[in-house]
């Protein structure tokens, strides 16, 4: 195997495939990048450690000699990014079992493993399912994934929910204490209606891949897999087992308040509430909100600290008010965060004190953000 490639194209192929293979496993293999050459593929790379797999192409590279490697992933992942930005010569010593790097007039080389252990990725028995624009499988999921738990008992509100209906597709997803949910109409009258959860590690890794563009992504699955892939790249991910519990019924269809808050003044106000210290019973930043006919009053209270009392007049209050409700600070900012970067104004869906509450642009119908308001004596 002999090929020659410039850094910055054997860098950027490298960082989009490396993490993918295992940190600490007990088969070393696992723990490798394997480097395939071809002429008519070109640079091939691909990690897994079988929870997740990545697999990129490059053609941009003057192969000499087909062949293929093994070597540490993380290990050749850094030291490709310390080259120099020049003309990268890699060469398979297959006697002393060692991959070659060569740079201008230095080089080293890297041990490899034998590839005879290395597991195939999975994916023979795949069936495309369905396309979505990148742009619109980008936006879905950053406005969805944020919403996951990070650890639960449940390992369904761990990942995030593809819910492929008919005509639509819904992304959802929830740790419990709040709700992010995305719908995108499908056009593709073939498909059938099912759904699967995605780790959200594998939706972080499908996200550096995506771009804001037209063009499709291809997404495939079977009871166990899911794949996406488009161009010279596949992302491979076991999915959660489990059942999703019924997200549609926590999303409120009436209201009897709306706020309709101007983004900046709101977040601002936030930002302000997340300097106190965590409140003292929940341990938790936590702010209420005391509703009157033209304005909000947003309060903030410590026992060791003090209290902030935030009036903001910038906003229109329709249905209900005279009184409270609460909620985590962080949670609230992190919603009207994601809303506020493409509009001026944010609405809050309000059914009293201690019912769900849906935050979202005005403009648009198709995503939201499900708060449950926290139960507080103040």
């Amino acid at each position: 195997m002999k090929l020659t490639i410039e850094k910055s194209e054997l860098s950027s192929l490298t960082t989009l495939v490396y993490r993918a293979a295992a940190i600490r496993d007990t088969i070393p293999v696992l723990r490798g990048l394997l480097i395939e050459v071809s002429p008519d593929k070109g640079l091939t790379m691909t990690a897994t450690d079988m929870e997740i797999g990545i697999r990129a192409s490059t053609a941009q590279c003057n192969v000499l000699e087909a062949g293929s490697a093994l070597v540490n992933a993380y290990y050749f992942a850094d030291f490709i990014k310390s080259l120099p930005d020049t003309t990268i010569t890699l060469e398979l010593n297959q006697e002393s079992s060692r991959l070659n790097v060569l740079y201008g007039r230095s080089s080293g080389f890297i041990n490899i493993y034998q590839q005879m252990e290395y597991p195939n990725l999975p994916i023979d028995e795949l069936k495309k399912c369905l396309s979505l624009p990148q742009k619109v499988l980008r936006e879905a999921l950053k406005k969805t994934v944020f919403a996951a738990a990070v650890t639960h008992f449940r390992q369904v509100f761990t990942g995030v929910l593809f819910d492929i209906k008919a005509d639509k597709l819904n992304i959802v997803a929830s740790d419990t204490h709040r709700l992010a949910f995305y719908t995108y109409t499908i056009d593709q009258p073939d498909i059938e209606p099912h759904s699967f959860i995605i780790p959200t590690r594998t939706v972080n890794e499908l996200n550096r891949v995506l771009e804001d563009t037209d063009d499709t992504i291809d997404i495939a699955f079977t009871a166990n897999n899911v794949v996406f892939y488009k161009d010279d790249f596949l992302l491979f991910s076991r999915l959660i087992e489990g059942q999703y519990p019924n997200y549609e019924q926590v999303i409120p269809s009436s209201f009897n308040t709306r706020l309709m808050f101007d983004s900046e003044a709101l977040i601002k106000a936030l930002e302000r509430s997340r300097t106190m210290p965590l409140d003292d019973k929940l341990k938790i930043h936590s702010v209420q909100l005391n509703l009157r006919e033209t304005e909000v009053q947003f309060n903030t209270h410590s026992d060791d600290m003090g209290e902030i009392e935030d009036v903001i007049e910038q906003v229109k209050v329709d249905g209900d008010f005279d009184f409270r409700i609460a909620f985590n600070t962080n949670y609230f900012l992190d919603a009207v965060k994601l809303f506020a970067s493409e509009s001026k104004f944010i609405s809050i869906d309000l059914s009293g004190s201690l019912g769900p509450s849906v935050i979202k642009n005005p403009e648009r119908n198709d995503c939201l953000c499900v708060l449950v308001p926290l139960r507080t004596s103040q």
